[in-house]
């Protein structure tokens, strides 16, 4: 079995990425951090080590003793957790001097550049997971409105600027009035937030960043974002197709239909 690496943040991310190259045969060591990587990720890979954010030195030695050349990012780093979990060894604190700019994508790029000096190259976060990403169409049986439709459009022009300017990457429509945009605090906030301004019938669209590189974090989601815009008794959500992983997919499909969401893929 070939090795493959896995930097693994928070969320369910991780685990689901585990599962799969488990399941198309790949031996998967994990590196998770501390606060952040959900403890359940030892159940589903080979080898695992424990860090804090910042520990660059310990991920690749990690990664040289196992003999992994090819590794995954998968799962985010909350930033305003930063300051709880963030213990950065020698190699991180000399990374972080000569970093020109602390951008998600410069410094994401950065540290696979880091790696890579050292025979480990990231490689695209969606690898061993086409199943789970969807494509173009409307993917719940019920379709969204026309009303709805031009909500997605605009809600999809503004979340592609708003990533291009690097705040976020979705935003919640109503009735062609942008309601709410993502930024640190996160989807599921920005989904509450927007919620309640529209009361009722919102729409949230999210999409990859125009400059998406994507061996790193790919947009996701999840039962979780489901559940939030069911709670404000939202009406679609539409993602970005071939660029988004749809965590648990076929429980999300069915959990969409059941709050009577629409769930679609867009593109541009």
């Amino acid at each position: 079995m070939k090795n493959i690496g896995l930097i693994a943040g928070n969320g369910k991310f991780p685990l689901i990425f585990a599962k799969h190259a488990s399941r198309a045969g790949y031996n998967v060591v994990a590196v998770a951090h501390h606060g952040e990587t959900d403890p359940a990720i030892e159940r589903f890979v080979q080898d695992i080590q424990w860090v804090y954010v910042g520990q660059l030195g310990k991920i690749i030695r990690n990664f040289q003793r196992a003999e992994v050349s090819e590794a995954v990012m998968a799962g985010g780093i909350r930033k305003v957790k930063l300051f709880d979990n963030f213990r950065p060894d020698l190699r991180g604190t000399r990374f972080l001097a000569k970093l020109k700019s602390r951008e998600d994508d410069d410094l994401l790029r950065g540290i696979a550049n880091e790696l890579a000096a050292d025979g480990i190259n990231i490689i695209e976060s969606t690898f061993c997971l086409s199943e789970i990403i969807p494509t173009q169409g409307v993917l719940t049986k019920r379709s969204p409105t026309q009303q709805e439709w031009d909500d997605i459009h605009l809600g999809f022009r503004t979340a592609k600027e708003i990533g291009r300017l690097g705040i976020g990457q979705t935003v919640v429509v109503r009735k062609q009035i942008v309601l709410a945009v993502e930024a640190a605090e996160g989807t599921d906030a920005a989904i509450e937030r927007g919620g309640k301004l529209a009361r009722s019938g919102s729409v949230v669209v999210k999409v990859s960043k125009p400059q998406q590189d994507l061996r790193f974090d790919v947009p996701a989601v999840g039962l979780e974002t489901v559940n939030r815009l069911h709670e404000v008794r939202g009406r679609v959500l539409a993602i970005e197709a071939g660029k988004t992983i749809l965590l648990e997919k076929d429980s999300l499909l069915k959990h969409a239909e059941a709050c009577g969401i629409s769930l679609v893929g867009v593109s541009g």
